[in-house]
Formats: C-alpha cells, sequence, structure tokens
C-alpha cells in the first residue's frame, strides 16, 4: 500500500521551513550573480558581432564591421512581482578589406551610411522649418 501524502509531506525535508528554498535576503544577490553573467556574455557577443570573422569574397579577404548596440532593463514592485526584457541591433557599416597597396583599408556600406543618415537629414530639415517660421512672426 502507498503511504498517504500528508504523512511524507510532514516527514519530508523539503516540508521544512529551512530548506524551502532560497530566502528573501539571497535572492538579490542571486539576481546579481545572472545580471553580471549577462554581461559577460553581452560583452563578448557584441565584440564578435561589430568585427565579424573574416570571409573570402572572390579574391579578397575582408572583415565585415557592424554597429552593435544592446539595451536591458528590469525591476520589480513591492509585492515581489517583477520583469524585465531586453533587445538590440546590429548594423552593419562596411568591411576591412585591403587596398591597393595591400594595407587594411575600411570600406562603408552605402546603405547603412542612407539608414544613419536619413533622419539626421530629417532632423535637420524640421529645425530649418521652425527657425524660418519662428523668423517670419
Amino acid at each position: 500500500m502507498l503511504p498517504d501524502s500528508s504523512e511524507t509531506s510532514a516527514s519530508s525535508p523539503s516540508a521544512s521551513p529551512t530548506s524551502a528554498g532560497p530566502t528573501r535576503a539571497a535572492e538579490p544577490a542571486k539576481r546579481a550573480n545572472v545580471i553580471v553573467a549577462i554581461a559577460d556574455k553581452v560583452t563578448s557577443f557584441g565584440v564578435r558581432r561589430a568585427y565579424g570573422d573574416p570571409v573570402q569574397v572572390g579574391s579578397e579577404q575582408v572583415v565585415p564591421v557592424a554597429l552593435v548596440q544592446f539595451g536591458f532593463g528590469g525591476g520589480e514592485s513591492e509585492t515581489g512581482e517583477g520583469g524585465g526584457g531586453g533587445g538590440g541591433m546590429v548594423l552593419p557599416v562596411g568591411v576591412l578589406a585591403p587596398d591597393s597597396q595591400g594595407k587594411a583599408s575600411f570600406r562603408p556600406n552605402p546603405l547603412a551610411l542612407l539608414v544613419c543618415t536619413v533622419p539626421l537629414v530629417w532632423s535637420a530639415g524640421h529645425a530649418v522649418a521652425r527657425v524660418v517660421k519662428a523668423c517670419r512672426r
């Protein structure tokens, strides 16, 4: 016959308050360790993404270069409920490739240049329009 579940839970070591799991005081230290571990992994991931592995293109060996950006956040309420999230982007800005003399030189990606300059041109145009409107008054 199987023992009654009430008997096993009373005699089980997991039912005691001391072994029920980490205490509330130990949780912030555990979270800090997780944050440090994530930061270490993201740092190495970002460097690998910014300068990729060399790639053979035709007769040239090129190294891709990218702009890498990450962001993370999190929080906890007074009741202990919490959450977090993160995200990132990688924008290929060009390659490092040998020039005619065999030295490494940077060759920009025209599409990435366009993507980066569109917001700047829009902002400048918007600012000029506001200045012209202010001068008309």
